[in-house]
């Protein structure tokens, strides 16, 4: 629980991962209720009873009523639950842990953010090559060469 501290703009997340190096990174308020990170946390923190700096933010839960178990979640059962929720919702593709990371670089690059601050975000290197297969092609349309150009 220590790891998410809440401030007045969202929430800072210290990140340690073994394959990135570790960061703390600022979470901001959503734009959109439904989808807003902060919202979200607020209400598992409270639902779960989370309280003690010291305990796992995120746990399991019982099948059968849904209740809280004490423990953590190992990295693959996070990765397990976004892929079956992936099913559940009818994605188009089949989502993994990664799909996270992945998902931030290809939505933030067309929101307008500059790659490094992307980068930044995600755990990469400044000018990572890495970071740029991430980056989806879109319709073509929107990043075109020639826009403001003819």
């Amino acid at each position: 629980m220590r790891d998410f501290t809440e401030t007045e703009h969202g929430m800072e997340v210290d990140v340690q991962v073994f394959k990135i190096k570790p960061r703390k990174v600022k979470v901001p308020f959503g734009s959109r209720p439904s989808s807003c990170p902060m919202r979200a946390w607020r209400a598992w923190k409270e639902s779960a009873g989370l309280t003690d700096p010291d305990d796992f933010a995120y746990k399991p839960l019982r099948n059968r009523w849904h209740t809280v178990l004490p423990g953590g979640l190992e990295p693959e059962t996070i990765g397990d639950v976004i892929t079956r929720l992936g099913t559940r919702a009818k994605l188009s593709f089949r989502p993994t842990g990664h799909s996270p990371r992945r998902g931030l670089a290809t939505s933030s690059k067309p929101a307008g953010n500059d790659r490094k601050v992307i980068a930044q975000q995600g755990g990469w290197a400044a000018n990572s090559a890495a970071m740029e297969t991430y980056f989806e092609d879109g319709d073509g349309w929107e990043e075109n060469a020639l826009v403001k150009v003819l």
